[in-house]
């Protein structure tokens, strides 16, 4: 009598189970199964010379500056990059409103980024910082070489005449704060 209730018992949970499937755990619709993010860290920064182009127009000279982010900790993997950058300062009139603007190309290289933070920070001939500018970029797994839309700032008027007159050099750097892991970058695909 008592085998026959663990068997009668044993087949009524088992059927329990085959009948409702449901109970199994699954990744809601919309979210990754799997957490595939990741840190990437800068290589090193840009550093861009500034030329006068017109009495208006003062800009960074092309030379191949670019900034590559890697696998934290593991340089030899190659995460994205930012290629071709250009920063330009255009002034309205002597003494007048000054834009500054920021353009590169970004290549995604399999990874998908929802924004690497860059400071972009003017320096006078000596090395000071006059002026910070602070921007963000988003990368597509898509990207291969994409021309950014060109990003524009009005530089303060109270310092304006001294940005454009005094601009030597414009260095470009991964935006940081205390603690900062890197760049949050995920697979694409």
């Amino acid at each position: 009598m008592i085998s026959g209730v663990t068997r009668r018992t044993a087949l009524i949970g088992l059927s329990t189970v085959a009948a409702f499937p449901a109970f199994a755990q699954t990744a809601p619709a919309g979210r990754p199964k799997q957490d595939n993010t990741e840190y990437a860290e800068l290589e090193r920064p840009a550093v861009l010379d500034v030329v006068s182009t017109t009495g208006s127009l003062k800009e960074t000279a092309q030379k191949g500056a670019e900034l590559i982010w890697h696998r934290k900790g593991t340089p030899a993997e190659r995460r994205f990059q930012i290629t071709n950058i250009a920063v330009a300062f255009l002034r309205s009139e002597t003494g007048g409103q000054v834009k500054m603007t920021f353009s590169c190309n970004v290549s995604s290289l399999g990874f998908l980024v929802e924004e690497a933070k860059l400071n972009v920070i003017v320096r006078s001939k000596g090395g000071g910082a006059i002026y910070t500018w602070s921007l963000g970029i988003a990368v597509k797994c898509a990207d291969k070489n994409q021309s950014l839309t060109p990003l524009t700032q009005d530089v303060p008027n109270d310092i304006a005449a001294n940005v454009f007159t005094n601009a030597n050099t414009v260095e470009v750097t991964e935006y940081t704060e205390p603690n900062f892991p890197g760049v949050k970058v995920q697979r694409c695909g």
